[in-house]
C-alpha cells in the first residue's frame, strides 16, 4: 500500500508546473503521502509567479512585439516600455520604416484652438483617433509643430513646412520622431525655371515602400504631387541627398495634357487618379517613373483639359479611397463638381479595369479630403452616416463643412458652419461637434505655396 501512495505522490509531482521537477527533492524517510506532495504545491506557485520575465529571450521577444505591430502600433510602443531588455530585442519605432507608419490614425484638428495659439495662449493639446479600433490619446502636445504649418499626410505621417526656411519634414504622431527631409526647391526649378516665381498646390503625399528583391528592408520612399501651372511629381528615398522628378513620359502629352483629380497612398504605393478616370501608380525601378494601371479611354479619344481655365474643367472628378481600414482594397468615387451625380467603383488593379458599385459599403462611410481620404466604420462610430460619401475638399472657405451624399438614394444635403446671432459664419468647434466635423476638417488640409 505504502509503494502505491509514494506512486501516486510521484504522479502529482510530475503534473506540477513548477521550475524545479527533480523526484530527489521530494525523497522522505518513510512513505511519502498524497498530502505531504500537496503540501510542496503552494511554494512551487509562489516560484513561479516570481519568474523574471524580462529574462525572456530576444527571439521571443521580438515575436510577440512583431505580433502585437499587426494589431496596432500603440501596443508595440507599449510592449518596448516595459522593460530594457525588450527594448533591447526589438527595433525602434522612432525610425522611419514602413512597419512604423500610424496608418489608420488621424490628428483631430481644432480650429477654435488654432485661433487661441496664434493669440499667445497655451500651447494647443491634441487628440489622436485610430479610425479602424476607436482608440485615441488625449492631451497630446507636439513642440515638433513649432514654426510649422501642417500641410497633409503622407499615410499617417504629418507632412509638415518651416515657415521659415520653406523646409519640409516628416512627423510621426505617435513616436514624435522627426525626419527633416532635403531641400525642395532645386527640383523644383529643374522641372520648370519659371516655377519658382508661381504658385503651387501641394495635392498629395505618398509611402512607396523598399524596392524590388529589398524584402522591405530598404528605407521607404516619400512622393510628393504638386499641381500648378505645370504639375510636377517628385520624390526621394530616406537617406538620399536630392529629390528627382518622377518621368511622366507615358502619359499621353505629358503632365501638361493631364489633369490629376486626387491621390492616395495605399499598401506602399502611390496612386493618381486623372480627369477621365484613368489610374497610375508611380514605379521607382529601374527610374521613378508614371505607369497606368487602369486605362479608360484610347490616346485618340481621351481629352485633354488641363490647360483649360477652372470654370470649363471636367465636369466630374475621380477620387480614390480605401474601401476598408485594412487597406485591403481601393474604390474610386466618380462624383459631378455639384455632386448631384455620384458613381463608386471598385478598383480592380490586378485586372487593370474598374467594377461598378452601388455602395461604399453597408457599414461604412467615405470621407474625401484634400490631401487624403478615409474609409471609416458607421459600427464602430454609429453617428457616422452609414453608406455615404463626406466631400470635404475646400469646403471651410466656402462657409461649407462638408458636403453628404446617401449612396442608398442619392440624397444629397450639405453641412454648414454656425452663424452668430448676428448672421456671420463663425467657425466650427464654437459649439459641440459631431465626430464627422473633425474628421473634415482634420483631412482637408491644403496650403497655396509660393516657392
Amino acid at each position: 500500500m505504502a509503494k502505491q501512495r509514494r506512486q501516486a505522490g510521484c504522479d502529482v509531482r510530475r503534473l506540477m508546473h513548477g521550475p524545479d521537477r527533480d523526484p530527489e527533492r521530494y525523497k522522505h524517510s518513510g512513505s511519502t503521502t498524497m498530502s505531504s506532495a500537496l503540501g510542496h504545491l503552494p511554494a512551487m506557485r509562489a516560484r513561479s509567479r516570481r519568474r523574471d520575465w524580462t529574462k525572456l529571450p530576444p527571439d521571443i521577444a521580438a515575436e510577440i512585439a512583431g505580433r502585437l505591430l499587426g494589431v496596432d502600433m500603440t501596443e508595440y510602443i507599449r510592449f518596448r516600455s516595459v522593460c530594457k531588455p525588450w527594448r533591447q530585442s526589438t527595433e525602434d519605432p522612432r525610425s522611419l520604416h514602413s512597419r512604423f507608419i500610424p496608418h489608420n490614425w488621424v490628428v483631430l484638428v481644432n480650429y477654435l484652438d488654432c485661433f487661441r495659439c496664434n493669440y499667445g495662449e497655451d500651447a494647443r493639446k491634441f487628440r489622436l483617433l485610430n479610425v479602424a479600433t476607436g482608440a485615441s490619446l488625449t492631451h497630446v502636445e507636439f513642440p515638433e509643430l513649432s514654426g510649422h504649418h501642417a500641410m497633409g499626410y503622407a499615410e499617417g505621417l504629418l507632412v509638415l513646412w518651416n515657415k521659415a526656411t520653406s523646409g519640409i519634414r516628416l512627423l510621426n504622431p505617435l513616436t514624435h520622431a522627426v525626419t527633416d527631409l532635403p531641400d525642395f526647391s532645386s527640383v523644383v526649378a529643374e522641372a520648370s525655371p519659371a516655377a519658382l516665381d508661381g504658385a503651387y498646390h501641394f495635392r498629395g503625399f505618398g509611402v512607396i515602400d523598399g524596392g524590388p528583391g529589398a524584402a522591405g528592408a530598404s528605407p521607404p520612399t516619400i512622393v510628393f504631387f504638386l499641381d500648378g501651372e505645370v504639375p510636377m511629381i517628385a520624390c526621394i528615398r530616406l537617406g538620399e541627398p536630392r529629390w528627382a522628378l518622377v518621368n511622366t513620359s507615358e502619359l499621353d502629352g505629358g503632365t501638361g495634357h493631364i489633369s490629376f483629380s486626387s491621390t492616395l497612398s495605399l499598401r506602399g504605393r502611390f496612386y493618381m487618379a486623372t480627369s477621365t478616370g484613368d489610374v497610375l501608380t508611380v514605379e521607382l525601378d529601374p527610374e521613378p517613373r508614371l505607369v497606368y494601371v487602369i486605362r479608360q479611354t484610347t490616346a485618340a479619344t481621351k481629352p485633354t483639359t488641363t490647360t483649360a481655365p477652372r470654370a470649363t474643367r471636367p465636369f466630374f472628378e475621380f477620387f480614390l479611397s480605401p474601401s476598408s481600414n485594412d487597406h485591403a482594397g481601393m474604390i474610386m468615387v466618380r462624383a459631378s463638381r455639384d455632386r448631384g451625380q455620384v458613381e463608386v467603383f471598385q478598383v480592380d488593379v490586378d485586372a487593370g479595369k474598374l467594377v461598378p458599385t452601388s455602395t461604399v459599403g453597408a457599414d461604412r462611410a467615405v470621407f474625401i479630403g484634400s490631401t487624403r481620404a478615409l474609409s471609416i466604420s458607421t459600427r464602430l462610430f454609429p453617428s457616422i452616416a452609414a453608406n455615404a460619401v463626406y466631400f470635404c475638399i475646400g469646403s471651410i472657405s466656402m462657409d461649407l463643412l462638408f458636403y453628404i451624399v446617401h449612396l442608398d438614394n442619392g440624397w444629397g444635403e450639405p453641412a454648414r458652419l454656425p452663424y452668430s446671432d448676428q448672421g456671420q459664419a463663425v467657425g466650427p468647434f464654437v459649439v459641440p461637434c459631431n465626430l464627422d466635423v473633425y474628421l473634415a476638417c482634420c483631412i482637408d488640409v491644403v496650403q497655396v505655396l509660393t516657392m
